[in-house]
């Protein structure tokens, strides 16, 4: 048996508040309606809320599908997204509904089905991941320059690569080396935290007795790349409320490092910034040219950075979640 197809939106006013409409039935439902052949889901709900409340919304990720019995005997199948409101909210009511009404998330109407209740209580989840998910797409945006930074240097003679230069470090290999092991020390600190480990007990012993690990480029690469996999792991499991948990770091004779999670994942991933610009700058004096680090955040420029997503692994989906488009 073919049932019609219903696409619907959980989308929140300015003030946080729920939109939802009042149907014929005198039921409050999700803003939403019937797809027309041919029209995409995200397409069909930008039209609804269109034409139901003259209002723009970003279409974002499916929230829940199911079967729903609107009356006796009449069953639609109902899916439901998350979406963002963009522009004005200035609702001009259609003849479609009787009224369009705002409620707070923990003040939802008597007469709302539960399938819309659970898809509400869904998308108000995802926005409790909102400065999670921002910091996954920054370890996503670590990875990513890594990877083009190291297959520009891969290309540098082994004489380019280890040639005295002016910086914090005195040439490209020793910079990036740096670079891999602070990740080392920091990612094992994180990773330590989140499972109830102990502090590491002698951390230099373990990442900074040997400066540089790595002679040439290609086994630095790999070890940088499994290192940034480390990272996208750890702040893919992360929770809004965990981040103010504490790290706790023994550096040794009696000082004690305590710092947030949040606050040890900036500091990570600013210390990788600050050394990558070195070596980008470093590059200016080979014969390989710095490559473009700054085309990983606007959606426009998805199609510059295709080549190195393909190279990784990654999709535009694994990164930009609904709440961060």
């Amino acid at each position: 048996m073919n049932f019609p197809v219903s696409v619907k939106g959980v989308f929140c006013a300015p003030d946080g508040r729920v939109v939802l409409l009042l149907n014929e039935r005198g039921e409050w439902e999700l803003p939403g309606g019937r797809i027309e052949a041919g029209e995409s889901a995200a397409a069909c709900l930008a039209r609804e809320v269109a034409e139901e409340l003259g209002l723009l919304v970003r279409v974002g990720a499916p929230l829940d599908s199911y079967l729903f019995e609107v009356v006796p005997g009449k069953c639609v199948f109902i899916v439901t997204y998350a979406c963002r409101l963009e522009g004005d909210f200035k609702p001009a009511l259609s003849e479609e509904h009787r009224a369009v009404g705002l409620f707070a998330p923990d003040a939802l109407p008597e007469r709302l089905p539960q399938g819309y209740r659970a898809s509400i209580a869904a998308a108000l989840r995802m926005d409790e991941r909102r400065l999670a998910r921002h910091l996954l797409a920054e370890a996503y945006n670590n990875g990513w320059a890594n990877h083009r930074l190291l297959r520009a240097c891969a290309q540098l003679s082994q004489a380019d690569f280890g040639a005295p230069r002016t910086g914090f470090f005195p040439s490209i290999k020793a910079t990036l080396n740096h670079i891999l092991t602070v990740d080392w020390f920091y990612i094992d600190a994180l990773e330590r935290e989140a499972r109830g480990a102990p502090p590491h007990p002698d951390y230099y012993s373990e990442f900074f007795a040997q400066p540089e690990p790595f002679g040439h480029c290609a086994d630095l690469w790999a070890a940088q790349q499994a290192s940034d996999r480390r990272l996208i792991a750890y702040c893919r499991a992360l929770r809004d409320d965990g981040l103010g948990r504490v790290v706790t770091i023994d550096r040794g004779d009696g000082e004690i490092q305590r710092d947030s999670r949040q606050r040890l994942l900036a500091h990570l991933l600013q210390h990788q910034i600050h050394h990558r610009g070195q070596v980008h700058a470093m590059l200016s004096s080979t014969p390989v040219a710095p490559p473009q680090l700054d085309e990983f955040f606007s959606s426009g420029e998805a199609d510059l950075r295709a080549r190195d997503f393909a190279e990784l692994g990654w999709s535009e989906d694994d990164i930009w979640m609904p709440n961060l488009t």
